[in-house]
């Protein structure tokens, strides 16, 4: 999840199936993320309010214009102006890094900017990091003190990744081209080690540094000792959201800085985090089903409220400032259900986000967390009837095939046995928790008479596994 300058994700507890419209931040830590509207003209802007060290000033273009300035170290070097503010700028470095540089900081140059070779990369991060391994690909550099096991896992997503979004890309003929500049994926094993490098909230594990175009992520997190199959699941798709955020921002189709929706940018980072873990851990392609989104989404694509959609689950989305997990969820089902039922509108949208530069977007929230400017912009694109957007999107995911990524782990079944008059009516469904199962038994009773809910029979039984458990609901609603 890219943010201003850094975003991250929060994997310390298991994801939560329900809807919070409010939108409050859940086990998913957002910091400095602010949605996009396309803006039309200068502006000022504090890049101080998003961790930037300037003054307040005009934006105005970069133009690529090469400039001489120091890098981190203080030696020498040519950058590349990425935005100017008032008598300031943002530069590129030939690492790939942004800095903030002060009026006098920097200065034209006629010498031409190149980006660091792979080579000199390494040797600067093999000394940043002492103790690390450092390996090199085509396009990306690991800097690791983890296991092998991880190094290798998170390397073979990245690399079908990136080959996989840009080919993506290419055929909406979206503004891609391959990375200028080489991707650095950090890897700690140790989450005390990750915190000490950067301080980050409680319980993330991973996050795409927007100022340093770095990756970084840990191994051994607390949720593995409890539930090593969640963590493991949890932490591949996590290698694979933020790498997504740092091929688009490299590849052209999000600028660096920009101020995307929050809906679109992080939908389109889980549309193309799909994993899957078999004999190997592996990426599933772009537009594939996000199976831990799916889980999220299970319960209320089995409540009430999934029988007739109010549109308020899609457009408190849409307008969010913020996402809870669960926001997350919806985000990927509204990005999967416009990239395949309303390509030509979802891709004109694309496009239109790609041409924000740095600090273009919207950027004002209001309570309750909402930023109108981001449902103005769906509404014009997609229209305002988002109660009719919410029903197809719901039969859309009732359609596509999902793999419960937590098959293995315990299920329960809640039955209810009700009457109307002589005829008695089941009904039965798996869960991946008993409140969850307890939560259906209470909507379904709702819709009773008091004299039918006093008659009804429920019950909610665990079993070891899903198969276990959907074996027992097909035989309980046969009536054996």
């Amino acid at each position: 999840m890219p943010g201003l300058p850094l975003a991250a994700r929060d994997l310390s507890a298991p994801p939560r199936g329900s809807y919070d419209k409010t939108m409050r931040p859940a086990w998913l830590a957002i910091l400095l993320l602010l949605p996009v509207h396309a803006a039309t003209q200068a502006r000022d802007v504090d890049p101080r309010q998003y961790g930037i060290d300037l003054p307040a000033g005009a934006v105005l273009a970069g133009e690529n214009q090469a400039v001489t300035t120091t890098d981190l170290a203080a030696e020498g070097v040519v950058g590349r102006i990425h935005v100017r503010v008032g008598d300031g700028a943002v530069v590129l470095l030939p690492d790939g890094q942004l800095v903030a540089r002060k009026a006098g900081q920097f200065a034209a140059t006629d010498r031409k900017f190149e980006p660091v070779t792979k080579e000199a990369l390494a040797e600067r991060l093999a000394a940043e990091f002492p103790g690390f391994q450092v390996k090199m690909t085509n396009h990306y550099l690991y800097v690791y003190d983890t296991s092998e096991e991880f190094a290798f896992g998170t390397g073979r997503i990245l690399e079908t990744m990136l080959p996989g979004v840009k080919g993506w890309a290419d055929l909406q003929r979206l503004p891609a081209q391959n990375p200028a500049l080489p991707l650095v994926a950090v890897m700690f094993q140790k989450e005390e080690d990750f915190q000490k490098y950067r301080r980050m909230p409680t319980g993330v594990v991973a996050y795409y540094h927007t100022l340093s175009n770095r990756v970084f992520m840990y191994e051994q997190s607390r949720l593995a000792r409890v539930r090593p199959d969640l963590a493991v699941q949890q932490a591949i798709s996590t290698v694979a959201h933020e790498g997504a955020h740092q091929i688009l921002h490299n590849i052209g189709v999000q600028q660096r800085l920009s101020i995307w929706p929050m809906w679109l940018s992080e939908g389109l980072a889980e549309f193309f985090a799909p994993t899957t873990m078999t004999d190997k851990l592996k990426w599933k392609g772009a537009g594939q089903i996000n199976d831990l989104r799916m889980f999220e989404l299970e319960q209320y694509l089995k409540s009430k409220a999934a029988d007739d959609p109010t549109g308020e689950m899609v457009e408190y989305t849409v307008a969010a400032g913020r996402l809870t997990s669960t926001g997350y969820a919806t985000a990927w089902s509204l990005t999967h259900y416009l990239a395949k039922n309303r390509r030509p509108e979802f891709t004109a949208l694309l496009r239109e986000c790609s041409q924000l530069g740095p600090f273009e977007g919207a950027t004002e929230i209001v309570p309750p967390g909402i930023v109108r400017a981001n449902r103005e912009q769906f509404s014009k694109v997609f229209g305002d009837d988002f109660k009719a957007v919410e029903s197809r999107l719901v039969l859309h995911l009732k359609k596509q095939p999902y793999t419960d990524p937590f098959r293995n782990s315990p299920h329960f079944v809640a039955t209810l046995l009700t009457s109307e008059g002589r005829r008695q009516q089941r009904s039965a469904l798996t869960f991946h928790s008993p409140q969850l199962a307890t939560n259906w038994l209470n909507d379904s009773l709702a819709k009773f008479t008091a004299e039918q809910r006093a008659a009804a029979q429920t019950a909610v039984r665990p079993f070891p596994n899903r198969q276990q458990a959907e074996a027992y609901a097909a035989q309980w609603l046969a009536g054996r």
